[in-house]
């Protein structure tokens, strides 16, 4: 049975909408910290002459290739296990690299090694495109963030919502130019990078 996470069902079409301007014809992405996969397949379904590859760490690997297999989709591949914080990047393969809702599930060095390791496997000139919840130099941005953020740091006082001028920092330093920043639904953003 296919794990589903209700918020991909919420969040899908304004995902992939905000994500379509940024997808090269033929282009190969990868996608890190993939979760139950539907993403992968929602936007693999649309841009057809996209490949897209699913990734995530060994325990989410089944939920992943159910997905995967039940789309059937010649431009979304086997997923593969990643866990980007232990992962030495590849050479630099792939024309973008998306990742939605895992920056503030992770504590700050694992933030920092997505980012790292992004950066790591685009061509000079890819798309790293992030999705999810950011406060505002030092602020929460709603009352559901705040929840959000609570909620996260019972489970790992590590983990939290984090401040979106240091993702743009720390992505600066990995050789990504930030190129634009835009408000999602429920106090979400989508930042979308480019390798210099």
């Amino acid at each position: 049975m296919k794990p589903v996470a209700e918020a991909c069902l919420r969040n899908q079409q304004p995902i992939a909408d905000a994500l379509a301007p940024w997808l090269q014809a033929a282009g190969q992405w990868l996608e890190l910290g993939s979760g139950t996969g539907q993403h992968g397949v929602y936007i693999a379904e649309r841009h057809p002459s996209v490949r897209w590859q699913l990734s995530d760490v060994a325990d989410t690997l089944e939920g992943m290739r159910a997905w995967q297999q039940e789309a059937g989709l010649a431009n979304l591949p086997e997923p593969i296990v990643l866990d980007a914080a232990d992962a030495v990047p590849p050479a630099p393969v792939y024309d973008g690299v998306f990742t939605a809702n895992t920056l503030h599930f992770v504590g700050w060095e694992i933030a920092q090694a997505i980012i790292t390791y992004a950066s790591g496997s685009l061509k000079s000139g890819g798309t790293f495109a992030v999705y999810g919840p950011f406060n505002d130099n030092g602020s929460y941005t709603s009352d559901g963030n705040i929840s959000l953020d609570k909620w996260l740091k019972s489970r790992d006082a590590s983990s939290g919502i984090k401040d979106e001028q240091a993702i743009v920092d720390r992505a600066a330093n990995c050789g990504l130019m930030l190129m634009s920043a835009t408000d999602m639904p429920a106090n979400n953003r989508f930042i979308v990078f480019q390798k210099n």
